[in-house]
C-alpha cells in the first residue's frame, strides 16, 4: 500500500489518529509469510487531520454566557438569603457577622390545630402554652454583687433561629458578670448583649445557639379592649410559668424609669411581677403582642400590668439589631411632668410640662432654664402633653436641630416670660457590646 492509498483511506475512514497508527493488516489479505516487520505498520505517519474551524468569538459567548449564570445564581442566592434571615444576611457573610439589617416580621392570623383550638378556632391556654412555650426563655442575671449565683431574674422572647432574643433593658442593664438564658428544655447558654435601649426598656442579647423556636409578632393596633391574652415568663424565677388575663386598657402612655420618653403600652389584668420582664404576652392566636415589664407595673395597686406593645418595640427591636443602638433620635436632655389644659383650668395655672431635671451632659444645661420653669412652646409650638415631646422632638427633629422653647417662670412678684434655644443631643442611652 502506497502513501496515496494511505491517505486515501484516512479521508473516508472516521477512526481517530490513535487507531490509524496501530492499524494491523485484516486477517487473510496476505499470506504469513509474507509479512516481513509486523511493526511496518505501527511506523508509518500518516498525514495530519484538522479540526473544523472554530467559529469567530464563540470564545466570547461561552465567557458570557458563564458570567450571565454567575450573575443569576447570585441573585437567586441573595433572595434566597435574604427571605431566609433578612436584609443584613449577605453583608454578614462579608463583614463577619458585625453588621446586619433586621426586619422583625409581624405575621397574619395562623391555622390552629384543631386539638389546640377553642370553638372560634383560636388557641386554649394550654396551647398557647404548648406550642408558644418553646419561644420564652428564662434570664439569670450575674450582677457585681454575684459570681456563682444570680441576683436578678427575667424572661426573653426568641425572635430568630440563630440565637437572637428580645428582653426589657432594664433586664440585663445591670449584668457586669454575664447573663445565663435557659431554654425550655432546659438547655443552658451564656448570653451576649447586642444592644439596650433604656429609653424605651427594649434590649437584645444573643446565645450561641441554632435551629431555635422563633416567636411569631401579630399586629398590636389590632388589639381589642377585653381580648383574652395570655403571658409567659419567669416571675420570682420560677420558669415557663403561664398567667392568663384580658387587655384592660389600649395605648397607654406609660414612661419608663430613667427615661423623658413614654411607650405605648397594653394594659393588661394578668400578673406582672419581677421576672416577668422581658417575656411574652400572646394573642390567642398565638402571635406576641406585647413585651412585659414588671418595672411598668404598679407596685400600689394589684392587678394592673404594662406590656410594652410590639409595633412600638418593632422599630427599637431592628435598631439595636443592626446598630447596637437607636438611630436618629434627638433628646432635649429635660425631664417634666405635664399640665394639661384641663389641669390648668382647675387650678388656675398654665399648661406646659413643668421642668424637673435638666441634664448636664446637653447643650440645654448650657442655657439659664432651671428646674421649676413651665416650658410652654418647642419652636412656637404648643406643648401640655407627655407624648407631646416625643411625637415632636423625635419624629419630626433630629439630633444638631436648634430648638427654641418659651418658659414661664414663676417669682414672688410676677410670673416671667423667657426663650432659651439649644441644640437637641443624640439619643445614646444604651449599653452597647464592647469591642474587643
Amino acid at each position: 500500500m502506497n502513501e496515496k492509498n494511505v491517505g486515501e483511506f484516512s479521508a473516508e475512514n472516521t477512526q481517530s489518529i490513535d487507531e490509524l497508527n496501530s492499524f494491523t493488516m485484516p486477517e487473510g489479505s496476505v499470506e504469513e509469510e509474507e509479512i516481513v516487520d509486523r511493526d511496518f505498520w505501527k511506523g508509518l505517519t500518516l498525514p495530519e487531520v484538522y479540526d473544523r474551524p472554530k467559529k469567530r468569538g464563540t470564545g466570547k459567548r461561552v465567557a458570557a454566557n458563564l458570567l450571565l449564570a454567575v450573575v443569576f445564581l447570585g441573585v437567586g442566592f441573595g433572595i434566597a438569603c435574604v427571605s431566609a434571615r433578612g436584609r443584613g444576611v449577605v453583608s454578614n457573610l462579608v463583614t463577619g457577622g458585625k453588621h446586619m439589617t433586621f426586619d422583625l416580621q409581624v405575621d397574619d392570623v395562623p391555622e390552629v390545630a384543631d386539638d389546640l383550638k377553642d370553638e372560634q378556632g383560636r388557641y386554649t391556654a394550654a396551647g398557647i402554652a404548648e406550642v408558644c412555650g418553646p419561644s420564652v426563655v428564662s434570664l439569670d442575671i450575674f450582677t457585681e454583687q454575684s459570681e456563682l449565683m444570680p441576683t436578678g431574674k427575667g424572661s426573653g422572647i426568641i425572635i430568630s433561629t440563630d440565637g437572637y432574643i428580645v428582653s426589657n433593658a432594664h433586664v440585663i442593664d445591670k449584668a457586669v458578670n454575664g447573663i445565663k438564658a435557659v431554654l425550655f428544655d432546659g438547655r443552658e447558654y451564656a448570653a451576649k448583649v447586642i444592644g439596650s435601649d433604656p429609653r424605651t426598656d427594649i434590649a437584645v442579647i444573643k446565645i450561641p445557639a441554632v435551629d431555635l423556636t422563633p416567636a411569631t409578632f401579630g399586629n398590636s393596633d389590632q388589639v381589642k379592649l377585653g381580648e383574652d391574652v395570655v403571658c409567659i415568663g419567669s416571675p420570682a424565677g420560677y420558669r415557663h410559668s403561664v398567667s392568663k388575663g384580658i387587655i384592660s386598657g389600649i395605648d397607654r402612655r406609660i414612661v419608663p424609669e430613667n427615661s423623658t420618653m413614654s411607650v405605648s403600652c397594653l394594659q393588661v389584668d394578668a400578673a406582672i411581677n419581677p421576672g416577668n420582664s422581658g417575656g411574652a404576652m400572646f394573642n390567642m392566636w398565638g402571635q406576641v403582642i406585647g413585651i412585659p415589664s414588671s418595672k411598668l407595673s404598679s407596685i400600689d395597686y394589684e392587678g394592673i400590668g404594662f406590656a410594652i406593645t410590639t409595633n412600638e418595640a418593632r422599630s427599637i427591636i431592628e435598631d439595636l439589631m443592626e446598630f447596637g443602638e437607636v438611630q436618629g433620635k434627638a433628646r432635649m436632655g429635660i425631664t417634666f411632668v405635664p399640665i394639661s389644659q384641663a389641669t390648668a383650668e382647675l387650678t388656675g395655672s398654665t399648661a406646659g410640662l413643668m421642668v424637673q431635671s435638666i441634664s448636664p451632659d446637653c447643650d440645654v444645661a448650657n442655657t439659664d432654664l432651671a428646674p421649676g420653669d413651665l416650658i410652654t412652646k418647642i419652636n412656637d409650638k404648643d406643648v401640655n402633653e407627655l407624648e407631646d415631646v416625643p411625637t415632636y422632638v423625635q419624629q419630626e427633629l433630629t439630633p444638631g436641630d436648634d430648638v427654641t422653647i418659651h418658659v414661664i417662670r414663676k417669682t414672688e412678684s410676677k410670673d416671667e416670660e423667657y426663650d432659651f434655644t439649644f441644640k437637641l443631643m443624640s439619643d445614646r442611652g444604651t449599653l452597647v457590646e464592647k469591642k474587643k
